[in-house]
């Protein structure tokens, strides 16, 4: 049997369980044939094989990012981009330019904004989004995808009175009893479905996400959710129609009123797993708890930052246990959006409870986040099997914050290390688009552990390089049951590749940032080739 395609001279670090490397790999069609050294692959080609000189680059297993948000991340870029900008006038602007040639009434949208670095650091109020216009409504989301801020207009069109009171879960935030059009939570999930994007900009969102996400050499996305049953539908509908080339394990879960769309999913009879290769269901997935950056995670103890907060609950213990231990019973893999300590805990105690009535030896269990996980919570983690997906990437963007809100709590926040000694098996994901998507920056922040300006995060928790690129592909398949098809290069498993632009394995770790993505294999096929221009 001859090979497809050879791939020689590199640095092949397959992720397998003894974290070989080799010089060499060759494919047929769509399946890895073998691993070796450059001669005995040379030995398997002929002149129909195409070879391709790695040149000493490292080659690795397609990256899969085991918690991402395909749709948030391929509409928010038909919206306005808010994440770099320094203050709340230059926001102003960037919207007015919007504003000025939309048509009377229709939606502004932006997204991305943070108040911790606005010159003003203070949040937008509807006030300052009213001098943009008062005859568009317009919601500018803030970059951790749980608050954002409407002007007046939104509030008209969503019945929004400074008497309606907070749903569970969110705040309608006032100033002197006045709605200032701040929206925390469960209140800003809500809003965000009357500004939802048609069928159709979802799905070119979607393919715009599909092609970022493949010059990041990501292969496979976890998607983390969207806005009901209707998302799922699209995503499956964008995949069938090649419109995402990745292969996606679909979380079955709302971001607003999740609860509902888990019973739905059980009483429709359907189950974690049922799909094929390109598109499967996922777990049951509910909200738990707010952002770390909001913040607005519910803690143990109150923010270092705040003492009068400790964050804010979607749901409570019995809700959470009734919720998901159901799915647990009707045969589901079970997760939930869990960041603060207090959050982890009570997920924690659900899957216990679950697995106390109703066994299951290979469950596999998540914890979207698992934030904040202390010792203690530790233990509970490794006795019940469960299978944390951190967001090491959130240390580089919202470090500084991070410790401003939380000061030494902040060695448990994502404790890779730790997750590392006790043997308990962590997928990484990136929670884009609250940050970037780009797997090399959630390796560097793994490693480095340094925020943005260059302050250590709980510095003791770092982890190898070749121990996040596990985290980052065999990892992330068995937190989908499907280790046996991909996430290492072992032969029959499916040829799905990524080639960098350097040898990782010898890169000094504060050059990691710098490593780009020279080429995507998907099914043994070159999905995406770097050009010059797609230097990140």
């Amino acid at each position: 049997m001859k090979a497809t395609k050879a791939f020689v001279n590199g640095e092949v670090f397959t992720s397998d369980t003894f974290g070989s490397v080799a010089e060499a790999i060759a494919i047929k069609d769509s399946l890895i044939l073998r691993i070796d050294s450059n001669a005995e692959i040379m030995n398997i080609t002929d002149e129909h094989t195409e070879i391709i000189d790695l040149d000493g680059r490292s080659l690795l297993p397609g990256f899969i990012d085991a918690h991402a948000h395909l749709e948030l991340y391929g509409t928010n870029q038909l919206g306005v981009n808010c994440k770099t900008v320094g203050s709340i006038k230059e926001l102003q602007d960037k919207l007015q330019d919007v504003a000025e040639y939309a048509p009377e009434g229709e939606w502004i949208r932006g997204w991305g904004y943070n108040q911790n670095y606005l010159a003003e650091k203070r949040h937008l109020t509807r006030w300052d989004l009213d001098k943009v216009s008062t005859s568009h409504p317009i919601i500018v989301v803030r970059t951790c995808g749980h608050i954002s801020c409407v002007n007046s207009k939104a509030l008209e069109l969503a019945n929004l009175t400074n008497e309606t009171p907070d749903p569970p879960g969110g705040t309608f935030h006032k100033i002197n009893g006045e709605l200032s059009g701040l929206l925390l939570e469960a209140a800003h999930m809500k809003m965000f479905q009357l500004a939802d994007y048609s069928e159709e900009e979802v799905m070119q969102g979607l393919e715009i996400a599909s092609d970022d996400f493949l010059k990041y050499g990501i292969t496979s996305v976890h998607d983390a959710g969207g806005y009901g049953t209707k998302h799922i539908r699209y995503l499956q509908k964008a995949v069938d129609e090649n419109k995402i080339k990745q292969r996606v394990y679909a979380l079955y879960g709302s971001l607003y009123e999740s609860p509902a769309m888990v019973e739905a999913g059980i009483n429709s009879g359907i189950c974690t797993g049922i799909g094929d290769e390109r598109f499967k269901v996922g777990p049951a997935k509910v909200f738990i708890d707010g952002s770390s950056s909001g913040p607005t995670c519910k803690m143990r103890e109150p923010y270092t930052s705040n003492l009068e907060d400790s964050g804010i609950l979607y749901m409570n213990q019995h809700a959470l246990t009734g919720s998901l231990g159901a799915a647990h019973r009707a045969g589901w893999q079970i997760t939930a959006h869990a960041m603060g300590d207090e959050a982890v805990e009570m997920l924690l105690h659900t899957i216990e409870e679950s697995l106390a009535s109703q066994p299951r030896d290979d469950h596999r269990h998540r914890l979207e986040h698992s934030g904040f996980t202390p010792n203690d919570l530790l233990q509970k983690v490794k006795v019940t099997r469960s299978i944390p997906i951190p967001n090491p990437a959130f240390l580089y963007e919202f470090g500084d914050g991070y410790l401003k809100d939380y000061g030494d709590r902040v060695k448990n926040m994502f404790p890779l290390k730790s997750f590392k000694e006790l043997q308990i098996p962590f997928a990484l994901g990136s929670d884009s688009p609250i940050t970037s998507a780009h797997p090399l920056l959630g390796i560097y922040a793994a490693v480095n552990r340094k925020s943005k300006s260059g302050k250590p995060v709980g510095a003791d928790q770092s982890i190898t390089i070749e121990e996040a690129i596990r985290a980052y592909t065999w990892a992330g398949a068995y937190a989908s049951f499907e280790e046996d098809q991909k996430g290492s290069l072992e032969i029959g498993k499916l040829a799905d590749l990524v080639i960098l632009d350097r040898p990782i394995l010898s890169c000094p770790p504060e050059d990691l940032l710098n490593v780009n993505v020279d080429m995507t294999i998907l099914n043994g096929e070159i999905a995406y080739q770097k050009q010059k221009e797609d230097v990140h």
